[in-house]
């Protein structure tokens, strides 16, 4: 049996092609909405060869040779100016190396594509990846750091001291924490308070 089309709302279409203009990973906001990216593509190229007043609600766009000439220059230009923001905003971190660089690509994956960034910045999309995977965020090390010290509070006061004490402790030594953290890394590690 066949399974029936989707059909999407012209103001659901539309608000997803200015969202994708904005955000260059189609892919990602495609997987976002529940859609294919290759819906979004269609709907892209008929907003910009239409424009949106003749946004059209259903169907695909059949373009002359004229019309295909001026969408593949649009997404060009639209590709050079992506990939201009990327470098005018990386040019600092290439100077500090890779690793900031690889931050930088971090950082702003909510508005380009990893792949458009480290091929436009000459970058191997594996390596970064690997990278990634590997890297530890200030975050991560700052929780780390907090468990250790609340492990070591923990066994120093014999398995006795509950969150709220701990974190009383913590504040003593100016790691401003709340028990409701203290409490969340306990239950990570594990760590109970034994009742004497």
């Amino acid at each position: 049996m066949k399974e029936n089309k989707k059909c999407y709302h012209r103001d659901f279409k539309l608000k997803l092609v200015k969202l994708s203009l904005e955000k260059c990973n189609l892919e990602e906001l495609a997987a976002e909405f529940s859609i294919t990216s290759a819906s979004l593509l269609h709907w892209r190229k008929d907003y910009i060869i239409n424009g949106e007043k003749n946004f059209h609600f259903n169907g695909k766009t059949k373009l002359t040779p004229l019309e295909k000439k001026i969408y593949d220059l649009e997404i060009k230009i639209r590709k050079s100016d992506a990939k201009f923001e990327v470098i005018s905003g990386a040019s600092n971190c290439l100077r500090d190396g890779l690793p900031a660089v690889y931050q930088y690509i971090t950082e702003n994956e909510n508005r380009f594509s990893a792949y458009l960034m480290c091929s436009t910045l000459g970058i191997s999309l594996d390596s970064y990846k690997r990278w990634k995977k590997n890297h530890i965020s200030e975050r991560k090390k700052w929780k780390m750091k907090l468990k250790e010290e609340i492990t070591s509070i923990f066994l120093a006061s014999r398995m006795t001291y509950g969150s709220k004490r701990i974190s009383v402790e913590l504040q003593k030594s100016g790691n401003q924490v709340s028990a409701d953290t203290v409490l969340k890394c306990m239950r990570e590690l594990n760590l109970y308070a034994s009742k004497v």
